[in-house]
């Protein structure tokens, strides 16, 4: 009797998130939808659990957004769809290959890259460009600050930090706080190379950051280091 119990318990959660998102504008219509697959995907290929991991992620994203506009106002733009298949992407397709542990990879990165965008605004110093480390206007895709790098580290780590309760493995942690925190490397990277000269969108190089972070936390399992 427990799948039922959980699937009822994911669908009254992803109706409130539903009902939330649409009154604060958080998503359009069609985000909602999406974030409804996306959430009933990830429970379904992988667990509650796994569910729970994503509704953190999001819900966390909403509050770094909420705070820093407050702290520096500016426009707020409604996430769509692209928004969140680029920041979940890559946690479905690990899931479905198998390897939970790049599941989390996937949300340190996604969580560290959203916090050190939006922690980063409220940096006192200008951002250098991660490529040449010249100042360029905040906003900037590919800037990077001193303030939103420790941001993103503290991001993979709420992420690590979830997946080592769960099962209590420090080495598992470490591997994940680094694979955040190199996502997020990766996704300002590809920002200052394609995306600032449109040649990608923000989702595109968000889920190449998050396949960054996969590939990292891949790569540190697989020679042995952790």
């Amino acid at each position: 009797m427990a799948e039922p119990l959980h699937a009822a318990i994911v669908l009254i959660v992803l109706f409130i998130f539903s009902i939330i998102s649409y009154k604060k504008k958080q998503l359009d219509f069609e985000g909602i939808l999406i974030a409804n697959i996306v959430g009933i995907l990830i429970f379904l290929l992988g667990n509650t659990t796994d569910f729970f991991v994503i509704v953190f992620f999001f819900v966390a994203a909403a509050l770094a957004t909420v705070y820093a506009r407050k702290k520096k106002p500016a426009k707020h733009e409604v996430r769509t769809t692209g928004n969140i298949l680029g920041n979940s992407g890559t946690a479905i397709l690990a899931l479905a290959f198998e390897f939970p542990l790049g599941f989390f990879a996937a949300m340190a990165a996604a969580l560290a890259d959203t916090l050190s965008s939006e922690i980063g605004l409220l940096s006192k110093k200008k951002p250098v460009l991660i490529t040449n480390f010249r100042e360029v206007e905040p906003g900037t895709d590919g800037g990077i600050t001193r303030l939103g790098l420790l941001a993103s580290v503290i991001g993979a780590a709420a992420i690590a930090s979830i997946h080592f309760i769960l099962f209590q493995s420090i080495w598992l942690f470490a591997v994940l706080v680094i694979s955040g925190f190199v996502g997020s490397i990766v996704d300002s990277i590809f920002g200052a190379l394609f995306e600032r000269k449109k040649m990608l969108n923000n989702a595109e190089v968000n889920f190449l950051g998050s396949m960054g972070g996969v590939a990292a936390a891949l790569a540190l399992t697989s020679i042995g280091l952790f």
